[in-house]
């Protein structure tokens, strides 16, 4: 089982990827510490998700309705709708995810993103937009999350 941790408090754990089921789905396991969530929100192009609630409470916002998925709950995510995550709690949450088809998503993904990620200082948003597109999730950034963006943009420029 491949994992990939982040320094924001993530973690991913692969179950079976596409080629572990004839390309049919991808699964994997995520652990969110309190106060983490999505670095954005976006969506998938060419693919559905589906989430399973294992451990805790998570709220999800897709399509701008919030839901708290817990053990036992799932959350049908159509290719399309715009969605994020976060754990509102003071404990670790843990979901399961399956995407559909299994060919359109991997861990290479989160490898990718953990680089970006995990590197020290201000993260560079503009490369892990870039590395989002590139696996087929397209960031959606709201006024207020292009604003912060711009302004960590402008601190990143003075410090180098």
């Amino acid at each position: 089982m491949k994992s990939i941790i982040y320094k924001a408090g993530i973690k991913v754990d692969f179950i079976k990827e596409g080629k572990d089921t004839n390309n049919e789905y991808c699964e994997f396991r995520c652990s969110i510490n309190p106060s983490s969530r999505t670095p954005m929100s976006h969506y998938h192009q060419g693919y559905d998700e589906t989430v399973f609630g294992e451990k805790g409470i998570v709220r999800w916002t897709v399509n701008g309705k919030k839901t708290d998925i817990g053990p036992g709950e799932k959350l049908f995510i159509p290719s399309g709708a715009i969605h994020m995550f976060e754990n509102k709690s003071n404990e670790t949450v843990e979901f399961l995810c399956r995407t559909i088809p299994g060919n359109a998503f991997g861990p290479e993904y989160f490898e990718d993103i953990a680089v970006v990620l995990n590197a020290d200082g201000i993260p560079d948003f503009k490369k892990l937009q870039d590395i989002m597109r590139h696996h087929g999730l397209i960031p959606v950034l709201g006024f207020k999350r292009r604003l912060i963006f711009a302004i960590i943009g402008l601190i990143r420029k003075i410090k180098s």
